[in-house]
């Protein structure tokens, strides 16, 4: 599955790819996990980070 399913985020984000592949990357690398070796709760796990991430920082610009 892995790189398969990271591939097909890329796709289905509809942000640009270079920007959501280096974003995706960056937070798999923070929890341990190389793209390739992607299944469906590691990448709940890293939207999730995500997320908080983007709160965090649009609340630190409040």
């Amino acid at each position: 599955m892995g790189n398969a399913l990271f591939k097909k985020v890329v796709q289905l984000s509809g942000l640009p790819p270079r920007l959501i592949k280096s974003e995706l990357t960056d937070i798999l690398k923070r929890i341990g996990v190389q793209p390739k070796k992607v299944t469906e709760p590691v990448l709940r796990k890293a939207m999730a980070t995500y997320l908080r991430d983007i709160v965090n920082k649009t609340l630190k610009e409040v």
